[in-house]
């Protein structure tokens, strides 16, 4: 920043005249406020004065904290019905935000939530010294400076390592980071900094204000991890939710210290437990099959995500023609991650990274398996997210250019492709990946999964596990030889996609339907949105969804919140205590 934007900075009119100028400069972003404004009167009129109404029973004292960091109206609008319902509980929501998050202020005061913690305010008030954040750093930096020993980085029990890398991939917009660069190193350390401070003052906060309950989204991020994991080692309760892959759904997972590792959108081994005892039958199989019909469908309106839109249902000969597959080998497609987006944030991987993973995987079968057809498919929520990004290039892309031209037996099949996935099932005989969903998809239709990760859905019977760099390349090595799984394996696999899909996904469709724009509109900040239904106190109290997901959060101790799942007897229900 210049002179004269620490001169604006200290007077606090930086920001209030950066968002005029960007404002008067930029006519999407123009548009793109409109439309949240517009959003923000609608909701308004929607639901009166209700939401607004004090709640007798909220104690002052039994904190529920939320932190929030967004301007969405989706996400803001999820955090105020969450912290309504907690009221009811007894509990007084506190919400950490930003200034900057303007909007979303004003969607949580329609709530009558007016406790906000203005943290760039809160931690800048809290004269933290700079020689103490310095001396942390350097402390926490190993002497080998790659992502993966810097994943092991921790301060005061809290992975800023992780925090910084993941923060530093997403604002570069590429999964493998090159240390030696200046640049990017000082990017790392200023944000390994910005995590040390989270931390100290997150442990400011709660020796002033004991948090009982503790809502987070984005829990790999700065200053979300520092705060979230801050209040785990001091035994808060604490939930980490994320927006559903289904329509009308939410994803909530309950953690602890030991925990905190895990994916969030996995089973507990609690939960699997219960899903192995399940009886497989046509029935479910019927269930299942409706399921991927939904995920896969070209334009479909049940995936938020909208991975297949504009895409095409072709045949297994259209296919191998287009890829120009030799029909005589057999085929395996290598699964790539959006390596850039929330990189860090749970499970783990034998390889430093997710692009490392993809650069060694695609350089050792291009030079030592020609026995097979390999498909290196790019990520396509790289569609989506890169629009959003105004990027043009997919960093998957970047990465594999030295390798290029690739052999004859290596395909690259484009985030942008026209060929639907579903396609892809009946022609490939393996696929490879760390933690992605096609590690628990294929599985269910006898095609084995070769996973270089943990901490997801591996070592559960359906998958072909690895925990060193060296038993992985020699399973590709040798991975035409291994044959399609059993149908015990498979109906595994069918049970945990299933509870994971139609459990794991909690809709509130009755409470809170989902809108969704087509996937051109990614630009626009209400491409997914809710509509809040009730217009009374009393019809919120009602609403079978919003009871079940308080009386989780308020009373129970376990780490699923599950819908109740048709034919799955025994699962769905957790347990209040």
């Amino acid at each position: 920043m210049s002179l004269v934007g620490n001169v604006l900075s200290r007077a606090g009119l930086y920001q209030p005249l950066k968002r005029k100028i960007r404002y008067l400069t930029d006519a999407q972003h123009r548009l793109r406020e409109k439309e949240v404004k517009e959003d923000l009167e609608r909701t308004r009129r929607e639901i009166g004065s209700w939401a607004s109404a004090p709640i007798e029973q909220a104690d002052p004292n039994r904190l529920f904290g939320i932190i929030s960091f967004t301007n969405l109206p989706l996400h803001a609008k999820f955090q105020s019905l969450v912290a309504k319902a907690m009221q009811l509980r007894g509990y007084t929501p506190i919400v950490f935000t930003f200034t900057g998050c303007r909007f979303a202020h004003q969607y949580f005061r329609l709530f009558g939530i007016d406790r906000l913690v203005m943290w760039n305010e809160y931690v800048e008030q809290a004269g933290i010294d700079p020689s103490e954040v310095k001396a942390a750093v350097d402390s926490a930096l190993p002497s080998e400076l790659t992502p993966g020993h810097i994943k092991a980085s921790t301060y005061r029990g809290v992975e800023i390592g992780k925090h910084a890398l993941s923060m530093t991939c997403r604002k570069r917009v590429e999964g493998r980071l090159d240390l030696d660069d200046p640049a990017t190193f000082k990017m790392l350390y200023n944000f390994m900094e910005q995590g040390v401070r989270s931390v100290i003052a997150a442990e400011r906060f709660c020796e002033q204000n004991p948090l009982a309950k503790l809502l987070v989204r984005d829990s790999g991020y700065i200053p979300n991890g520092g705060i979230y994991e801050t209040a785990l080692t001091q035994g808060v309760d604490c939930m980490v939710y994320e927006q559903g892959q289904r329509r009308h759904t939410w994803i909530l997972k309950r953690f602890t210290p030991e925990s905190k590792s895990q994916h969030y959108f996995s089973l507990a081994p609690a939960t699997w437990d219960q899903v192995q005892k399940i009886p497989w039958t046509q029935e479910l199989d019927s269930t299942l099959e409706s399921e991927f019909a939904g995920r896969y469908k070209p334009d479909s309106t049940d995936d938020t995500r909208r991975l297949q839109s504009g895409k095409k249902l072709k045949s297994p000969n259209e296919v191998r023609s287009q890829l120009e597959l030799d029909p005589a080998r057999k085929t395996a497609v290598i699964f790539s991650h959006l390596a850039w987006d929330a990189a860090f944030f749970s499970g783990g991987c034998i390889f430093d990274d997710f692009e490392d993973w993809l650069f060694q995987t695609v350089k050792f079968v291009a030079n030592e398996c020609p026995q097979m057809n390999w498909i290196v498919k790019v990520h396509p929520f790289n569609v989506f997210k890169l629009q959003r990004e105004s990027v043009s290039e997919t960093s998957e892309m970047r990465l594999l250019s030295p390798l290029m031209p690739l052999p004859r037996h290596v395909k690259i099949l484009p985030a942008d492709t026209d060929i639907n996935t579903q396609s892809l099932f009946p022609i490939v005989d393996y696929v490879l990946t760390v933690t992605g969903t096609v590690g628990m998809e294929f599985p269910c239709y006898g095609v084995p999964a070769v996973v270089a990760g943990h901490g997801r859905y591996d070592r559960r019977g359906f998958t072909i596990d690895t925990t060193t760099r060296e038993e992985y390349f020699s399973i590709l090595k040798s991975l035409h030889t291994t044959e399609h799984q059993g149908e015990q394996v498979r109906d595994l696999a069918r049970k945990h996609f299933l509870a994971l899909m139609r459990g794991r996904q909690i809709s509130l469709q009755d409470i809170a339907p989902m809108e969704l724009k087509r996937l051109h509109e990614a630009q626009s900040n209400i491409h997914d949105n809710i509509t809040i239904k009730p217009r009374s106190l009393s019809e919120f109290q009602q609403s079978a969804s919003m009871k079940r997901l308080g009386d989780w959060m308020a009373y129970s101790h376990e780490a699923d919140i599950l819908e109740a799942l048709p034919h799955l007897s025994g699962v769905g229900h957790s347990q209040a205590t």
